[in-house]
This record gives structure tokens, sequence and C-alpha cells, in this order.
């Protein structure tokens, strides 16, 4: 019986023995605002040229790169609507200006918010005989309030909204 006592007692002392600190891993939050807008503005601008670029190479955007949640659902659908339709759109968006509005700072998973005008006045609705089919009397500038979801790691855009009282 003395061993077994003297075997618990060694293995109570070694599962008591302090272990060394685990080692934080490193989390990919934004330090500042600055840095949370600078991240979005890249990424809405990475967006917009992928947009771009495939309108031009009639070529199918993949938006999980860019888009997340409600705005990748609702693109989804615009894409599917305009194809069953057969109507593509040619000519390139461009962005006129970037403010960044909010910005969680220091946690995993921030929320940005950002107001962007875009000019879409190059933008036409073509169908498949080839025609124009642009809506008439439409604005080609936009104000949108953009909202983008992630880290300095992977930031995407989870939802945007034309406002017209953004003066762009």
């Amino acid at each position: 019986m003395a061993l077994g006592t003297v075997a618990f007692a060694t293995g109570a002392l070694v599962g008591c023995a302090p272990r060394s600190a685990p080692t934080p891993t490193p989390t990919a939050v934004f330090a500042t605002e600055k840095e949370a807008f600078a991240a979005a503005e890249e990424a809405y601008t990475a967006y917009n040229e992928a947009v771009n670029d495939a309108r031009e190479t009639q070529q199918t955007l993949t938006p999980e790169k860019f888009l997340t949640g409600k705005i990748l659902a609702a693109e989804t659908a615009t894409s599917q609507t305009l194809a069953e339709s057969h109507i593509h759109l040619e000519g390139p968006t461009q962005v006129m200006e970037f403010s960044g509005v909010s910005a969680d700072t220091g946690v995993a998973v921030s929320r940005v918010v950002a107001r962007v005008c875009v000019d879409i006045r190059n933008v036409r609705a073509i169908d498949a005989e080839g025609n124009d089919v642009t809506a008439t009397g439409r604005s080609d500038i936009y104000g949108l309030d953009v909202e983008f979801s992630g880290n300095s790691e992977l930031l995407l855009i989870s939802d945007y909204e034309v406002n017209p009282e953004i003066p762009c």
C-alpha cells in the first residue's frame, strides 16, 4: 500500500506542477478606425475592380470573395434575374469618393461603416439582341451606405443601400 501512496503522491505532484503560460494567439483586430477605414476602402475598391473586370471580359464574378450575408444573397439573386432575362451589364463603375463613418476596433470581428459615391454613367444593361435596355431617367451617381464585417485579415461587404441623402 505504501507503493500505491507514493505513486499517487508523485502523480499528484506532477499534475500540480505549474505549466508554462500558453502563448496567446494574435488576433487580427483593427487597432484604429483609420486602419479599419483603409481596409474597408481597399476591400470595396477590390470588389469594384473585380466587377468591372468581370463585365469587361464577360466572365462570372465570384461574389463570395467580396460579399457576405444579406448583400451576397441579394447580389446572387440579381445576377440570376439578369441571366434569366438574358440581360448583361457593360461598362465600368467608378468609385468617386469613400468616407469612413464608424468602425469597431479591438474586437475579433469588426463592423465598419462607410459612405461611398459611385458613378455608373458608363454602365449599360444590354439584352440578348444587343439593345441598350438601361432604365431611362436613372441617376448616374449614387451615394451608398456600405457595411463591412470581418477583421484585418479578411473584410467583406455585408450590406449596402442607396442613400439619397449622401451628397456626391
